[in-house]
């Protein structure tokens, strides 16, 4: 009787300890937390929980990102191109250079109307509604340097290398983070062979009438010959520049005075100015440049310029009306 009791015991214990083998076991894959551990969170795709993800190299080195990012927060200047590969951004810092709580005229048309406003992306915009859009991703341009690492403990943040002057090389970067390469190439091709277009109508009528762009207002007068509008007219359209164009400052122009324009003295000229009221037409040499004497004066106003000329939609629209001013001038 002894011996089978003591038996018994001895299958009772050995039981007992086969059960807590396995409930250690089954707590050693969940982890003391009862979470799942580190190395099985970083697995992407297959049968995981966790959404798919890619790496990518940025402007200070590798970042991993969502490859399918939902809600994208753009702080770069990017939102136009995103709105040309398909994506709808959450949250933007394209705003409009007379208001900076407000998108830029043409981004009102593209947006959702629940699209938040960061600031104006030239400037450290604003983290608070940045963290209140709930992002996936945040693509950041040169200038928010200062709160990267802000931004980075939000959502996973691409610093994008490229600012206000660099379209092209912006939108391909933009486009390569999102694999969304081809799709600019695509749109870019378009872009271009209109240009083509645009330039044979244009010379069909000018020949080789040369062009200036000029900015005008109360405090100075700036002569354009890089970026903006005159990035479109002299790369994109490949007009004839004016002889004697200043070498440009940092933002693509060089501030001159009335006895500079009458040394450049254009067949053509596209003149920006935020009033209707043009400081220069009481000025005699003003009025004695060919292109005023010839009617051969192109108006737009320095928000276009700022609002339009460096981004993917803009571009587009600006040199349309750019296009149908100068057939119709030079009629």
């Amino acid at each position: 009787m002894k011996v089978q009791r003591m038996a018994r015991i001895s299958t009772f214990g050995l039981l007992i300890f086969m059960l807590l083998l396995v409930a250690g076991c089954g707590r050693s894959d969940k982890g003391q937390a009862g979470t799942v551990p580190s190395e099985r969170a970083a697995v992407t795709g297959g049968n995981s929980s966790q959404s798919p993800t890619r790496t990518v190299q940025d402007a200070k080195g590798e970042v991993t990102i969502p490859a399918e990012p939902r809600r994208i927060a753009d702080i770069s200047g990017s939102t136009e191109e995103l709105l040309v590969l398909g994506f709808q951004p959450i949250l933007t810092g394209n705003t409009d250079m007379g208001n900076p709580a407000e998108a830029t005229p043409l981004l009102k048309e593209k947006l959702d109307p629940n699209t938040l406003i960061g600031g104006w992306f030239q400037t450290e915009v604003d983290v608070e509604a940045v963290m209140a859009a709930e992002p996936d991703l945040i693509l950041a341009g040169p200038t928010q340097e200062k709160i990267y690492d802000q931004l980075s403990r939000i959502a996973p943040t691409v610093r994008v290398p490229y600012g206000f002057n660099a379209f092209r090389d912006r939108f391909a970067f933009v486009s390569a983070v999102l694999d969304k390469h081809e799709v600019m190439e695509q749109w870019m091709a378009e872009y271009e062979a209109q240009a083509v277009k645009d330039r044979e109508r244009i010379q069909a009528k000018t020949g080789t009438e040369n062009f200036a762009i000029i900015e005008a207002t109360q405090k100075e007068i700036r002569i354009y010959s890089r970026t903006g509008i005159a990035d479109m007219i002299y790369n994109d359209l490949r007009l004839p520049p004016a002889p004697g164009l200043p070498e440009p400052d940092a933002w693509g122009g060089k501030v001159t005075s009335l006895e500079g324009l009458s040394t450049l003295n254009p067949d053509h000229l596209i003149l920006m100015a935020d009033s209707s009221d043009n400081v220069l037409e009481k000025s005699s040499i003003w009025n004695s440049l060919k292109a005023v004497q010839a009617g051969k004066v192109y108006r737009m106003t320095s928000r276009q310029n700022y609002n339009e000329a460096f981004f993917a939609l803009g571009k587009k629209s600006l040199m349309n009306q750019l296009v149908e001013d100068i057939l119709k001038g030079s009629q």
